[in-house]
């Protein structure tokens, strides 16, 4: 778990009650961990006073917004506002549950929605492994708990990092073709490319109805014949308009080394 992801953590567990820890000395020990545009303007007053300033809960609750921005901004910055987009969503999902301390039937529905989408799409084959509760029907409490959410998280995150790698992989690929190959041979590279990161998705972002329906349209665009192009990509751009983010991203970087290839 990462320093801010369990600053969050405790500063979430001590205003729910569930935590001994002095207030006051949590809302300071963040100050000096991490640079938040905070200041409750009580303090102000006792800058000339025999008595020092504490902080309250509802400073503690104010510190905890601002920490959960920092973690998405941070997050937005590594991977891209839009990367990764339904991964990034469970992720977030289950950090809640683990802040607001979720627990039994309400946290097992969390794990069932989640484990759902892991547990039975391609390339997460080790989404399950150390999962007390991976088959959704367990009845046992016990296989409800923070360790098991907190694992769920880190699988998550690894998952996350794998896809970044993977593209940044993909497009140093495409990249690095020989300036004196053929346009044809430097999209074919590039199409082979973009159609392992569509078979990637999770179902529930594409079906495989889907996706054979996406990579037909991106294969077409290799006519010749440049009005029929610019036809097909226009219908292709307003498909994807339909689709979600993840979607959009794993196609761009093709049509965008085909508009390049066909210019140069």
């Amino acid at each position: 778990m990462a320093v801010l992801d369990e600053y969050i953590l405790r500063a979430a567990r001590l205003l729910r009650g569930d935590a001994d820890e002095d207030v006051d000395a949590l809302c300071r020990e963040i100050m000096r961990v991490f640079d938040l545009d905070y200041t409750n303007p009580e303090a102000f007053a006792y800058i000339n006073s025999s008595s020092s300033f504490r902080y309250s809960k509802s400073d503690l609750g104010m510190i905890l917004q601002k920490l959960r921005l920092k973690r998405e901004d941070s997050d937005d910055k590594a991977f891209g506002a839009a990367f990764c987009a339904t991964i990034t969503q469970h992720i977030r999902r289950l950090e809640q549950a683990l802040e607001e301390g979720v627990k039994d039937d309400e946290l097992k529905a969390v794990y069932g929605s989640i484990d759902y989408v892991y547990a039975n799409a391609r390339g997460y084959d080790s989404y399950t492994d150390g999962l007390a509760s991976h088959s959704y029907g367990s009845s046992n409490r016990n296989d409800f708990n923070d360790e098991q959410t907190q694992l769920r998280i880190d699988k998550l995150k690894h998952f996350r990092d794998e896809e970044l790698r993977k593209l940044k992989i993909a497009e140093a690929q495409g990249a690095s073709v020989s300036l004196t190959a053929s346009a044809t041979s430097n999209v074919q590279v590039t199409l082979e490319a973009t159609f392992e990161q569509i078979d990637k998705l999770p179902e529930t972002t594409l079906s495989d109805d889907e996706k054979t329906l996406l990579k037909g349209m991106m294969g077409d665009l290799n006519t010749k014949d440049k009005s029929k192009r610019g036809s097909k990509l226009d219908k292709l751009l307003s498909w994807l308009a339909g689709k979600g983010t993840d979607v959009f991203i794993a196609a761009m970087p093709y049509i965008v080394q085909l508009i390049k290839s066909q210019l140069s």
